[in-house]
């Protein structure tokens, strides 16, 4: 029985196999932003149309409605960050950056 692998300690193996293990990585850091953006600026950030764009070469790209919300998200950056790696384990994020994304408007002929 010494020989037992945990199925979590497959995980990265068959990710690494498939060339997975980007976007596994993205996809972690984006839940995990999710999860904690609430508790630090505030818990109308989930329904203020907040979220992650993309998580690329160490840096997070978030979506926001508003300036003002770029500016939320500028504010409590640094504490971001730190909270974001120490969730992770890992030194993954960087840096943050908010991009306004408005609602699309009907094309006018």
């Amino acid at each position: 029985m010494g020989d037992f692998t945990h199925f979590v300690d497959l995980i990265p193996k068959a990710l690494a196999r498939y060339k997975l293990t980007r976007e596994a990585r993205a996809a972690l850091v984006c839940a995990r932003f999710r999860t904690l953006l609430p508790g630090i600026v505030g818990s109308d950030a989930e329904t203020d149309g907040v979220h992650p764009k993309y998580f690329k070469n160490g840096f997070l790209v978030v979506a926001v409605p508003t300036s003002i919300w770029a500016q939320r998200i500028y504010v409590h950056r640094h504490e971001l960050l730190h909270r974001l790696n120490l969730h992770l384990g890992k030194e993954w994020v960087k840096d943050l950056r908010a991009v306004v994304e408005t609602s699309s408007e009907s094309p006018q002929a």
